[in-house]
């Protein structure tokens, strides 16, 4: 499978809720950097390592957001490394309250994929923290 391909059917199941294609494509020995690599800002923020690792932030994201709509903009390839980007709308469920009302929250992410073998062995993601934090009503 090419890179490309591998993200489109990743992150087509994670727009569902179906984490088994992640888990299946993370290598045992994976470096995952987070969107903010700032411990504190975002409660996944920082890099995580190993499988286990990646089963952690995956945890810590789907616990606060919900996501509705992981829609493809562009991919882009060049031997082991392929770049998506995608359009996000999620529900983001303040820390805390569990009787607050979600927020809907939309954005932009750029990923970045080093894939060997059909398995992801580094990922690095990128969106606009502080346009995601003012729509939290967590910046002001």
């Amino acid at each position: 499978m090419t890179p490309e391909a591998l993200m489109r059917k990743v992150s087509d199941s994670f727009a569902k809720a179906d984490l088994k294609p992640l888990f299946d494509a993370v290598d045992d020995n994976i470096v995952w950097k987070s969107g903010s690599l700032f411990e504190g800002i975002f409660r996944f923020g920082g890099v995580y390592e190993k499988r286990i690792g990646v089963f952690d932030v995956t945890l810590q994201i789907t616990t606060v957001y919900f996501f509705r709509k992981i829609e493809p903009i562009e991919f882009v390839s060049a031997g082991d490394v392929v770049w998506g980007l995608f359009r996000i709308e999620a529900d983001y469920m303040p820390r805390g309250d569990v009787n607050a009302p979600a927020k809907c929250v939309n954005f932009t992410s750029a990923i970045r994929w080093r894939v060997r073998g059909d398995k992801i062995v580094e990922h690095q993601a990128f969106f606009d923290t502080a346009g995601l934090l003012v729509q939290q009503d967590e910046y002001a």
